[in-house]
């Protein structure tokens, strides 16, 4: 009998669509909820796709419908929509116990979708993690700020792919991020969002006039780090750990990784999903501090990340250790898992969306589906059209450029008043 998934998607990022062919290849069958066009519709992994309107009603019908085995968030705003129909529905629906089998233990979901509990619950458990505070105001903000140096990152929760991230190195920027990051999203950008890049993450929260919350955490100087597992009933079944080579910008995610093996950072995921009591796939983020390599984490996210599909051999594929667990048979091993690959991935498409010349695509290994030429043709085409928009990145991007030459125009303008000013003067 073929176990039949349901992944849940609210926006239109690729990885899902390759975890779904990964899924499918482990012998699933593999439903979809997501927004009309997503990339996971060219494919023929997939079975059948429940239209995702922007509300919670779309989920809770496709749960209805496709009747799974096991659910799989694929991002956050899906894991946190989840959480609220395990809130709202408790004892009235029949499938509250099949969310709990598929995201863990439901007393910890407020820990998991809060950054500053979930590291403060990680300290107890004795991960590393960086000096963090949640913010519930400015005058929180103001009092952090007299207690603690800067720089520092800014963050806001329920937000992801660095775009709820801001690095902070005066008291005015600091209160600039806070009125930004805790604002409800804009009516044009959601729109744009929508409509545009299919990505209905936007709509309720803008709708509704939500307030993320902010914290601030101290800056850690090293590498970036990052690991995706496997687990069920709280074991670890399978981990993939790397550092970032790079990424899409300054805070987005990564678009070439490193394999690298590294016992803190799978002693966390242990940890984790051992207290939690976690099911299915989740990913840890990490900074491996330049002076001591230990690794400090910096946020969880309880879903499937874009390395989950990933077959890099035994003990590195998460996928078939899971759907054996779930079938409750024993595990085959992966033919996939005896070829050699290169320890650098360029991951498809985000390193050529980055750099179509970059030296990683020809030097280690193109994570490209050609087995699924329709995808690819929908990568192409999605290209052209993320160059003739305005992203929201590169608006940010632009602005910080247009903030930066106004203040060295004004450090010029300054050093030239003081060059012109007779000695002595005031």
């Amino acid at each position: 009998m073929r176990l039949n998934l349901l992944l849940v998607m609210t926006c239109s990022w690729v990885p899902p669509a390759r975890l779904t062919m990964a899924l499918a290849r482990a012998g699933c069958s593999v439903d979809v909820v997501a927004p009309r066009g997503h990339a996971v519709t060219t494919t023929q992994a997939l079975r059948r796709l429940y239209p995702y309107e922007g509300f919670l009603e779309s989920i809770r019908s496709a749960i209805i419908a496709a009747r799974p085995d096991f659910i799989i968030p694929c991002d956050d705003y899906a894991t946190e929509s989840l959480h609220r129909i395990h809130a709202e529905d408790a004892g009235r629906s029949g499938f509250t116990s099949l969310i709990e089998r598929s995201l863990g233990s439901p007393e910890h979901y407020p820990v998991i979708s809060a950054r500053g509990k979930l590291l403060s619950e990680a300290r107890n458990l004795g991960i590393s993690v960086p000096d963090t505070e949640v913010l519930p105001d400015k005058q929180a903000l103001h009092a952090w700020l007299g207690a603690h140096s800067l720089p520092a990152y800014m963050k806001a929760d329920g937000t992801s792919g660095g775009v709820g991230v801001r690095l902070v190195h005066s008291a005015e920027e600091a209160d600039a991020a806070f009125d930004a990051l805790s604002s409800p999203p804009g009516v044009l950008r959601t729109i744009k969002r929508t409509l545009v890049d299919k990505d209905m993450r936007l709509l309720a929260p803008c709708l509704q006039r939500w307030h993320p919350i902010v914290s601030a955490q101290k800056v850690i100087e090293g590498a970036e780090a990052n690991c995706a597992v496997s687990c069920w009933q709280g074991r670890v079944l399978a981990c993939i750990s790397v550092e970032v080579v790079k990424r899409a910008d300054e805070y987005g995610p990564a678009t070439v990784i490193r394999l690298i093996d590294n016992p803190e950072m799978f002693s966390a995921a242990e940890k984790l999903a051992g207290r939690f009591n976690l099911s299915g796939l989740f990913g840890l983020d990490f900074i491996l501090e330049a002076a001591t390599g230990r690794a400090y984490l910096l946020e969880m996210n309880a879903r499937a990340t874009q390395t989950c599909h990933l077959d890099m051999g035994p003990g590195r594929n998460l996928i078939q250790p899971l759907s054996s667990e779930l079938a409750g048979v024993s595990l085959q091993p992966s033919a996939a898992g005896s070829v050699s690959r290169p320890d650098t991935v360029a991951l498809f498409p985000a390193e050529w969306k980055r750099d179509p010349a970059s030296r990683y695509i020809a030097s280690g290994y193109h994570d490209v589906p050609w087995e699924e030429p329709g995808l690819i043709r929908y990568c192409l085409k999605s290209r052209l059209q993320d160059l003739s928009w305005m992203s929201y990145r590169k608006w940010r991007a632009r602005k910080a450029a247009r903030k930066s030459a106004e203040l060295a125009s004004s450090a010029l303008v300054e050093r030239g008043s003081e060059i012109k000013r007779p000695a002595g003067s005031r």
